[in-house]
């Protein structure tokens, strides 16, 4: 790959524009600007936002001590998490009915950088940031989102990390924890800084047991933060992160027999390795002219490897039973003589003669963006802006091949060389993207419109042959929203807006056919959020989302399957009775609730489909926890997650199939509890969690074969700041 020219390119770009931003502040009085600590994606003056909207502070993010960022975002109304992975590390979000699988139809930022692999040709993501790194999630499913594309279908999740100290001192936290299952977690952080900047620095570590016996995992993430005020305008910023992932973990699953058997026991998750290692850049720059217009600029580099060893595929039947069939073992043969080579032909031979496929995939990224947030008066009108433009650049390495020797399976480098079947793909991406947002105050009202424009530029080449498809096109997306803040501590508020979601590069050029065009989308909400009465925080919201040419993964290729509608209502509030009766003690009552009464094909590509449900989107989520706060510092909390039922192919097929990948996912309702212990006059917390309270048995997906839900872990520790 043409790589440093790009890497210069960006650079120069990176070094002109603040460059020049330098030399305008000297050319201006001074002014004592913010600290730059956090890149969030809602507005100051959240009482204006024209549409719907979660924010997970860090105190909550704290209280209830997840394994995963996932146990946090399954909280939110109309947002659907699927735990299709190793202990839910992966993220798979689907927000108001679309499919949850890998997060690629919502938009997923770190500090406002793209955080999925490649979010214009292979929008997936297999990385979560650590719970332990943030400080705060926001979720926004209004017109807001249009300002962060590309994927504005239904909505837009960033993830803030914690803010570099600017105290004059030494500051930090050490966390340990332990459980079953094999569980440790560790998280540090350490930090200092001042009025001229500071530094921090972050390491967390999670390790043990995965969802099948034998399928262990390590993951570290290393994070390094810093700032520094090159005037008392502007702040420049700096993150690096380093991850490395490694795990014993498949992406095939059990048949119907196998899980019937033990669903917690996998045929080849011992030999099977999953390794991604991340490397990001992001440099940020912050400079206010006046009191008036702040200019926000940032560059971020992604290069990221991953691998996925799998020894399995789907089910074959031998004699009446489903059995996964094993991936080019030809050191064990068919010994039974019925033409496949499954689980039942190992006998006696050790398993770890076999081979396996191998999947290489490099990404690199790298964008520039900058953005200006400005007021002004046209109209005598009080006026918020943010005008915008961003330049995104993807590369994309996708390789498959199968080991054919135990050197291969261990050596995916030995098997490109040596093995069987080798194919290759490159995909290449660019994207410009303009968009802005005005919003202006009149009275109780505030009125916002915006628009995004997207120009994008992708390319699909066969390493193998000549074979190459281009894919172009524009979209204009507009929006426009009001809020209404009549009523005291209370907004009202409707919207619509245009989305899209990208088409992506098939898995198998030469299969492709006719390549999918994106999805588009027209979601109209209506809602509102209140704190009218003492105690009590309520918020809801009635949506209607219009979809043409949904896209669907068919395996080899993606797909458009023609004209979808999602329809529902969320809920979700917090009854705190302490507050209600001005009592230094407090009893909680907390929830959220999801009815998606349509998530149907209305016009399907295949006449058969009209009318069926679409896929992983259940009719009703939701979730309950009841706690009480002590003023001594015990925080003590018990919750319930419930998820309806699912089909997953969009024939919403009810017969199971023997290889466990048709049929329905059946409801299922999950118990947690947490409880923390701020030792009064110290700067300990001592914790305890549980998940999957009462061991419950549940199946969670069928994408490659049936998947359960992990079993009870419990683990508890110690956090100590200083």
């Amino acid at each position: 790959m043409m790589l440093k020219p790009s890497l210069i390119s960006t650079a120069i770009l990176t070094s002109f524009l603040v460059t020049s931003n330098v030399t305008y502040a000297e050319d201006n009085s001074a002014r004592e600007i913010e600290k730059l600590t956090v890149n969030g994606i809602l507005p100051n003056r959240l009482e204006a936002v024209g549409g719907s909207f979660d924010i997970l502070d860090e105190a909550y993010l704290q209280a209830r001590r997840p394994l995963s960022v996932n146990e946090q975002l399954r909280t939110l109304p109309g947002v659907m998490v699927v735990a299709d992975g190793s202990m839910s590390f992966d993220l798979n979000i689907g927000i108001r009915g679309q499919n949850p699988r890998r997060s690629a139809k919502a938009m997923i930022m770190e500090d406002g950088m793209p955080l999925q692999l490649a979010p214009y040709t292979d929008p997936v993501n297999h990385y979560a940031t650590p719970s332990s790194s943030l400080s705060r999630v926001e979720v926004v499913k209004g017109a807001g989102q249009i300002l962060y594309g590309p994927q504005t279908l239904a909505g837009a999740v960033n993830f803030i990390t914690k803010p570099v100290t600017r105290s004059g001192e030494i500051e930090g936290s050490l966390t340990s924890r332990f459980g079953n299952q094999n569980f440790r977690g560790l998280h540090g952080n350490i930090g200092y800084g001042n009025e001229k900047g500071g530094i921090m620095f972050d390491v967390s570590q999670n390790k043990g047991d995965g969802i099948f016996n034998d399928s262990d995992y390590d993951i570290k993430d290393y994070r390094f933060k810093g700032e520094y005020n090159i005037t008392d305008r502007q702040v420049l910023g700096l993150k690096v992160v380093h991850t490395k992932d490694r795990r014993n973990q498949t992406e095939n699953y059990l048949t119907r027999d196998e899980y019937a058997a033990d669903p917690y026991s996998h045929p080849t998750a011992e030999l099977d390795k999953w390794q991604q290692d991340r490397d990001v850049v992001q440099l940020t720059h912050k400079f206010a002219l006046n009191d008036s217009f702040t200019l926000s600029s940032q560059a971020y580099y992604t290069d990221i490897f991953r691998n996925g060893l799998r020894g399995t595929n789907s089910g074959r039947e031998v004699d009446g039973v489903w059995e996964s069939r094993l991936r080019n073992c030809d050191a064990v043969g068919d010994t039974n003589g019925d033409g496949n080579v499954t689980t039942s032909d190992i006998g006696d031979t050790d398993i770890d003669v076999c081979g396996g496929r191998h999947a290489p995939r490099q990404y690199y990224t790298w964008g520039l963006e900058s953005r200006a947030d400005f007021t002004h008066s046209l109209f005598n009108l009080e006026n918020d802006a943010i005008v915008g433009m961003r330049f995104h650049k993807e590369e994309v390495h996708r390789q498959q091949v199968y080991a054919t020797t135990t050197a291969q399976r261990l050596d995916y480098q030995l098997a490109l060389v040596e093995g069987e079947d080798l194919e290759g793909e490159r995909y290449d991406g660019y994207a410009l993207s303009y968009y802005a947002q005005n919003t202006t105050y009149m009275d109780n009202w505030s009125v916002t419109a915006g628009f995004r424009y997207e120009d994008v530029r992708t390319r699909n080449t066969d390493d193998l042959s000549a074979d190459s498809v281009s894919d172009d096109y524009t979209k204009f997306l507009p929006s426009l929203s009001v809020a209404w803040n009549g009523i005291d501590n209370t907004t009202i508020f409707a919207g619509v807006h245009k989305g899209i979601s990208p088409s992506r590069a098939d898995r198998d050029l030469a299969a492709s056919g006719t390549r999918a065009v994106p999805e588009e989308s027209t979601l109209y909400e209506f809602g509102m959020r209140s704190q009218y009465l003492k105690g009590i925080n309520l918020s809801g919201a009635i949506f209607h989302n219009d979809i043409k040419n949904t896209i669907v993964d068919n395996g080899a290729t993606f797909d458009n399957s023609g004209k979808s509608e999602q329809q529902g209502i969320e809920l979700a509030g917090r009854i705190n009775f302490g507050d209600m009766n001005e009592s230094t003690n407090n009893l909680y009552l907390s929830g959220a609730y999801t009815n998606l009464w349509t998530a149907e094909y209305v016009k399907a590509s295949d006449p058969e489909n009209d009318g069926n449900r679409m896929q992983y989107a259940p009719k009703q989520l939701m979730n309950l926890d009841l706690g009480y706060e002590h003023h001594l510092g015990i925080d003590a909390r018990i919750g319930v997650q419930y998820v309806g039922e699912q089909f997953v192919d969009d024939e919403n097929t009810l017969v199971e199939s023997g290889n466990g990948i048709e049929g329905v996912i059946p409801s299922y309702t999950v118990w947690n509890a947490t409880v923390n212990y701020y030792i009064p006059d110290t700067r300990v917390t001592l914790f305890a969690s549980v998940e999957n309270l009462f061991d419950k048995t549940y199946l969670v997906s069928r994408n490659e074969g049936k998947l359960a839900g992990r079993e009870r872990l419990f683990f508890a520790g110690m956090t100590f700041d200083f």
